[in-house]
């Protein structure tokens, strides 16, 4: 029997007359975006989730308007270092734990212009994923190493920093082993900030979540946190519960950004401090190429294309979700029709078949197909396109921005009651 589409709720769209009108330009062009993850944020952390769409959507359009030579790879990454910073994200600094109490992240960044690639995953060393991604995207972009050889796309572990190292790239390192005994009685009046990507939230949330591992699976429980769990105060009946922190938060992976500028070109990335508990060496979606980002600039014969996708990693991962995404809407000139195909394929797919629920997100922009070069775009040509979310999630975290805009647009975008997705379309013009 053929699957039957999933019921959505539609915010707005362009065809429709509740539409919003076209954002416009004129001294100053570009455009940016960013989700901060796909799941079920609390609404005591709202305002928190909000704020870091908002400081990141600022520190992008700042850039774009400060220097004219600033690249869209340049601002996602400025964007997502942001969101890195930010302890109340899942990246970077403040992220989940994997079950031997340390931070592991994954992150990339996809150019448009050149179409190329870099990514780093299980990452412990340094304080901004998304600068190392970058770094390797930069030297990918430069052909062949001497004796022929090909430059990486991806490097994993250790091999990152010896990586770094040998490139003599200078980026800011952490403590990869910190005093957990330290950092869980932090005091922010007190104490200097943390050496380490570890913040006393997310090592509560580990302790927490060790409580029930120790109640299903006792095995894998890690050894810090039965020193410091009180399992008498444990529910036999949580035993099979799903992971939720003591704040009411339930999230998946990844934060991200894309970005358009004055000439159309587009970029797109992701960061992940992965999910709670993992096993130390797995690597999601954010470090996977097709999987968690995707750009192309436009041309004269094809539309272009930026999308940073969030959600359950190993089910993005199968789905190729961020290649999808962009295969559906450059072949539909209905934009929002395609982004709800790619929602509902998503929802039905038979790769699938072993979840119970299916959980993703994701920020895209498209843009219509160039009318002329990029060196004639320099004098300034108007660039139109659609920007779009949806989620299958109860809520997703997402900000947005025009250079012309005095402040972002913030929203905590919530599936509606009855509804398997939630979509949200908008006209741009650039």
């Amino acid at each position: 029997m053929a699957s039957q589409a999933a019921p959505s709720f539609h915010q707005q769209h362009p065809s429709s007359t509740s539409s919003s009108p076209p954002l416009s330009h004129s001294s100053h062009h570009g455009f940016v975006a960013v989700h901060v993850g796909a799941g079920h944020h609390s609404a005591k952390n709202k305002v928190k989730y909000l704020n870091a769409c908002k400081s990141a959507c600022l520190a992008g359009v700042e850039l774009l308007r400060s220097d004219p030579t600033t690249t869209p790879t340049q601002v996602v990454e400025r964007m997502i270092s942001v969101l890195e910073d930010d302890p109340v994200t899942n990246a970077g600094y403040g992220s989940n734990l994997n079950l031997d109490c340390k931070v592991e992240c994954d992150a990339s960044l996809m150019n448009g212009t050149t179409l190329g690639f870099g990514s780093i995953g299980s990452v412990s060393d340094f304080k901004n994923p998304i600068q190392v991604a970058a770094k390797v995207l930069q030297e990918s972009d430069q052909g062949p190493l001497s004796l022929g050889r090909i430059p990486p796309l991806m490097l994993v572990g250790p091999g990152v920093a010896q990586w770094i190292d040998t490139m003599g790239y200078q980026l800011d390192r952490v403590e990869t082993n910190p005093n957990l005994t330290k950092i869980l009685n932090y005091n922010p009046t007190v104490d200097a900030p943390g050496a380490s990507l570890v913040s006393k939230t997310a090592l509560e949330q580990h302790i927490h979540y060790n409580g029930l591992l120790q109640q299903s699976s006792p095995m894998e429980a890690s050894s810090f946190a039965k020193r410091k769990m009180d399992t008498t105060e444990m529910d036999s009946n949580k035993r099979h519960a799903n992971i939720g922190s003591p704040q009411g938060d339930m999230l998946n992976d990844t934060v991200g950004a894309i970005c358009v500028d004055h000439l159309g070109r587009v970029a797109a990335g992701v960061s992940s401090g992965g999910i709670a508990l993992k096993f130390p060496g797995r690597v999601s979606e954010a470090a996977l190429f097709g999987a968690g980002c995707w750009a192309q600039d436009p041309t004269h014969e094809a539309a272009g294309f930026a999308c940073s996708v969030t959600g359950a990693g190993e089910q993005i991962t199968k789905t190729l979700l961020a290649r999808t995404c962009m295969d559906q809407l450059i072949d539909d000139d209905d934009t929002t029709s395609a982004a709800q195909k790619v929602l509902d394929k998503f929802i039905v797919s038979p790769l699938l078949r072993s979840y119970t629920e299916r959980h993703a997100g994701f920020v895209a922009i498209k843009i219509d197909p160039a009318e002329v070069s990029l060196s004639e775009a320099a004098q300034h040509r108007t660039i139109r396109g659609e920007f779009v979310y949806g989620h299958t999630t109860p809520t997703m975290g997402i900000g947005y921005m025009s250079v012309q805009d005095s402040k972002p647009k913030v929203v905590m975008s919530q599936r509606k009651e009855g509804s398997k997705t939630t979509l949200f379309t908008r006209a741009i013009t650039i």
